[in-house]
Order: structure tokens, then C-alpha cells, then sequence
């Protein structure tokens, strides 16, 4: 985990995650004062702000990050000193997933301080405004963004080479998203699929039964991936 916070992308990435509010609320209070429209928008930063970043942008810094944790480690040859330690793999491999939830949490709860507090500068905007719904949906967002992870973290114990990892993960993310625009089926089996996931939890419209047949198939997603992956990290040979 210490690994993981000393590198310069991993910091990099964090303080484009405290800039995009800021930088959004600063456009948004200009565009309000000089055209007048937008009005109102500033109590829905935060989530303006999740459903941008759970699109795109956190997905992509958390392929970067399982990437560099397993197959920029091989590609660097510091794995092999990390696996001679009297430390069994299953240890190795929890930690360095361990780490990716972590750093997942941090980025979303930055997220929600930056966009809400820049939120409530925005001519119009309420600190108070829906506060309860975007704490719910930041929260329920951890979830499906840890099932991508995870399966980022499986692909990435195919290859021996950063390159092949991201190309393979970021192919893989873009054609499940768009798969579903001709097989409209596809979408409810797909994790890819569950990225505004938090959209269920904001307000109370959603049942209780729907809430919880998602939620079972996301940790589903989640067991199955993350024992996949902790299979082939085990066999791997280095």
C-alpha cells in the first residue's frame, strides 16, 4: 500500500480528482453571473460530478493502478522481490487489492468534499441541498467501481507488459459499454453496465427487492473476479 501512495501518478490523479469540482464550479458560477443560465446547479455538483467520474475517469485511474500493481510490477521485476519474502501470495495478493479499495475510497470521498463544498459556492448552490442522497450515492458507487477493478485486476495477471494490460482492459471496458446498445439484454448481466449504479439509492423510488438482487449480483461479480484472480496470481510464474 505504501508503494502504491509514493508514486507520483497515484498523487497526480488525486489532485485532478480535487480540481475537476473546483474548476467546474468556478465555470458554472461564470456562466450564471454572464448568461444567467445553469441557474441552480451548484446543490447538484456532487452528483454531476459522480456520474462524470464514474463514466470515465474513475475507471480509467483504477485500471491504471491495478495495471501498475501487478503487471508493472512483473514488467519491473519487483514482484520477485516481494514474492522471496516469507509472506504467502494470498497475503501479496490481498494487500495489493486491499490498496486498490483504499485508494478507490480516498478518491470518492475527495470527490464528494471538493464537489460539495465548491457546490456550495456557486451562486445558488445549498450546503444542505440533497446532502443524505449524495452521501448514499457516493457510497453505493464503491461497489460496481470495485467489481471493475477487480476484473482489471484478473486481466491484468494475463500479461507481462503494462502496454497489453491497459490496451486489453480499455477495449474491454468501451465494447461492454457499447454491446449493449444491440443487445439491450446484455446490460443486466453486465457489471460494466452498473457504473450510475448509485442512481437506484438517490430518493426513495427504487424497491427494496431491486436494491437487493443488484446489490447480490455486483459482490457476486466482486467473489468471483477477485478468486479468479488470486488463482491465476498464485500459479503465476515469474
Amino acid at each position: 500500500m505504501e508503494k502504491l501512495w509514493k508514486r507520483r501518478r497515484t498523487k497526480g490523479f488525486l489532485l485532478l480528482t480535487l480540481l475537476v469540482p473546483i474548476i467546474s464550479a468556478i465555470l458554472l458560477a461564470f456562466l450564471q453571473n454572464h448568461t444567467g443560465v445553469f441557474g441552480g446547479l451548484g446543490s447538484n455538483l456532487p452528483m454531476l460530478m459522480l456520474s462524470l467520474f464514474t463514466f470515465a475517469l474513475l475507471p480509467l485511474f483504477l485500471f491504471m493502478t491495478a495495471v501498475d500493481s501487478f503487471s508493472g510490477e512483473v514488467a519491473a521485476r519487483t514482484l520477485k522481490l516481494v514474492l522471496v519474502r516469507p509472506i504467502s501470495r494470498t497475503k501479496v495478493f490481498a494487500s495489493k487489492v486491499l490498496a486498490i479499495a483504499v485508494y478507490l475510497a480516498v478518491h470518492l470521498g475527495v470527490l464528494w468534499i471538493a464537489s460539495a463544498v465548491s457546490g456550495w459556492m456557486v451562486p445558488g448552490g445549498e450546503m444542505a441541498g440533497g446532502v443524505l442522497d449524495s452521501v448514499k450515492a457516493y457510497a453505493a458507487s464503491f461497489v460496481p467501481m470495485m467489481a471493475i477493478g477487480l476484473i482489471v485486476v484478473f486481466i491484468a495477471q494475463c500479461f507481462s507488459s503494462t502496454t497489453g494490460a491497459m490496451a486489453t482492459a480499455i477495449f474491454i471496458y468501451a465494447a461492454a459499454k457499447l454491446f449493449p446498445f444491440v443487445f439491450p439484454q446484455f446490460a443486466v448481466w453486465s457489471v460494466f453496465s452498473y457504473t450510475n449504479w448509485y442512481v437506484l439509492w438517490v430518493g426513495n423510488g427504487m424497491s427494496m427487492n431491486t436494491l437487493l438482487n443488484t446489490s447480490v449480483l455486483l459482490l457476486s461479480y466482486c467473489i468471483i473476479v477477485y478468486t479468479a484472480g488470486w488463482l491465476l496470481f498464485d500459479r503465476k510464474q515469474l
